[in-house]
């Protein structure tokens, strides 16, 4: 008798402790944990994944200062715990994204990003101790334990569900780093993080700081890309650390008054170590200015409508938009000769009946488009094609996809996107340069609104300048108060 998927968890945990064994008393929480996985084999999985990570990050952050600044700061909190069953390392990943979080074995990461938003040593000390806690209270290893414990109910008992293939170790590990923990365990990892910043001598409060200025910023990009919050949570640090008034409420309560010997802030310390890091893309990836994504190496350029949000990465931009519009845009991976006709039937949708296939000219260039509609696990989804050729050989294409019955409503500002597409001149694209968080200290006279202003952000300059620093924008900034900008 095949057994529906609502009623196999509790069944499973019956079984696989009656198939595999493996109760035990966790040394960090003092609960007894389902878990037959052992540290060797955590070890194996992180290794494997540590990889992968590196290629889907944009690999580490070259910065060695501040690298082994964080490294001190992550062993110091590692020494804290009841137990020392990995060799932690730390790295920080290059990427602008806001995230943190850690493999089993021991490996703890950083973006560059979440680096950014953070204002104090012990913040990072927050941030850090929670990603050690995932790992040393052995979470990752008690969800492959259930993992395995399918497998093994599923060999013996028939099933009707799918199941990961576990011998592929980086897959598994990717998959316990973002296949998200439970609530628990969240607020457990927050728990036993903010026990190691109080025996490190950090002032525990910070993390309640950290988390309402992640919420702040969370907020303020849904706002921006005209998301609903829950829609933003599906992206970034909040996808893999669900954030809830919970967290907020529960460190505040652990933290305390800050009663007792002063504990340590590290604002002046952790500022002075981030100064100069890099801040949002690098040249290689693009940059996004307000509506505009350039590219100063590839000297290419386009727009979008308000109400789209450019995301870009070393592969592709994508453009999210209203009514479930996404824009693809990335160059051809070869070297294409002959009608563009040619390549849009014979090799990017080769296979595909497109339907209106034809020639356009967009700012001076040779392209072509075509179109076609497919029925998907979300109904009807129409997918445009449009190819551009720059130069001999070297091509750049827009795929746009919106379910059908939007497209009406939604190809105007598609057409819109198309024809904004642009080659940069030499002069234009050598004024593209990266950003970096500046350090400055607030004189006498600044205020708010004008060292917002005197920031290089692509745009929001005073709501952005106003989070990242925890100011109130109805407050004045008291003189000699270290500031965060952003500048070229």
């Amino acid at each position: 008798m095949r057994l529906p998927w609502p009623f196999l968890p509790s069944l499973l945990l019956l079984v696989a402790m009656l198939l595999l064994g493996g109760c035990e008393i966790n040394p960090e929480t003092g609960s007894v944990d389902f878990n037959v996985v052992a540290p060797d084999d955590e070890k194996e999985i992180g290794a494997e994944a540590h990889r992968q990570v590196l290629a889907e990050f944009g690999g580490v952050y070259y910065d060695p200062a501040l690298a082994a600044y964080v490294e001190r700061v992550g062993q110091k909190l590692a020494e804290q715990s009841r137990t020392r069953n990995f060799d932690y390392r730390f790295t920080i990943l290059d990427s602008p994204g806001i995230n943190a979080f850690a493999l089993p074995g021991g490996y703890v990461y950083v973006t560059r990003g979440l680096l950014a938003l953070l204002s104090s040593e012990a913040e990072l000390a927050g941030v850090l101790g929670h990603e050690l806690a995932h790992v040393k209270a052995r979470h990752g290893a008690q969800r492959l334990s259930r993992m395995k414990a399918e497998e093994r109910f599923c060999a013996t008992f028939i099933c009707d569900f799918e199941l990961p293939v576990l011998s592929d170790m980086a897959a598994v590990g990717m998959d316990l780093a973002f296949g998200g923990f439970t609530q628990d365990q969240e607020l457990e990892a927050d728990e036993l993080g903010i026990r190691y910043m109080r025996r490190a001598g950090y002032d525990p409060r910070s993390m309640t700081v950290f988390l309402k200025r992640l919420k702040l910023q969370t907020d303020l990009e849904a706002e921006f890309a005209g998301l609903s919050v829950e829609q933003r949570k599906a992206r970034g640090y909040s996808s893999t650390h669900p954030l809830t008034e919970d967290r907020i409420v529960q460190s505040s309560g652990l933290a305390g008054n800050g009663d007792g010997a002063a504990p340590m802030v590290g604002m002046r310390e952790y500022l002075i170590n981030i100064d100069g890091l890099l801040y949002g893309n690098r040249r290689e990836y693009g940059f996004v200015t307000g509506n505009s994504y350039l590219h100063p190496i590839r000297r290419v350029a386009f727009d979008v409508p308000d109400g789209y949000t450019l995301y870009p990465d070393s592969r592709r931009v994508t453009a999210v938009g209203p009514d479930g519009a996404i824009v693809l845009f990335e160059p051809s991976r070869r070297l294409i000769r002959g009608s563009l006709i040619d390549y849009l039937e014979a090799v990017w949708a080769e296979g595909i009946a497109l339907q209106d296939v034809g020639h356009l000219t967009i700012n001076g260039m040779d392209a072509a488009t075509g179109w076609m509609r497919r029925n998907t696990s979300r109904g009807l989804v129409d997918f445009r094609l449009v190819a551009i050729r720059v130069e001999a050989g070297v091509i750049y294409r827009f795929l746009f996809i919106s379910p059908s019955a939007m497209t009406p409503r939604l190809s105007e500002g598609m057409r819109a996107i198309t024809y904004s597409f642009r080659m940069m001149d030499a002069e234009e694209a050598a004024g593209l340069q990266p950003l970096r968080i500046r350090i400055v200290s607030a004189g006498r006279d600044d205020s708010l609104f004008g060292l917002a202003s005197q920031s290089d952000f692509a745009d929001h300059s005073v709501q952005r300048f106003a989070v990242m620093n925890d100011l109130d924008p109805r407050a004045a900034i008291e003189p000699g108060r270290i500031i965060k900008t952003v500048k070229k």
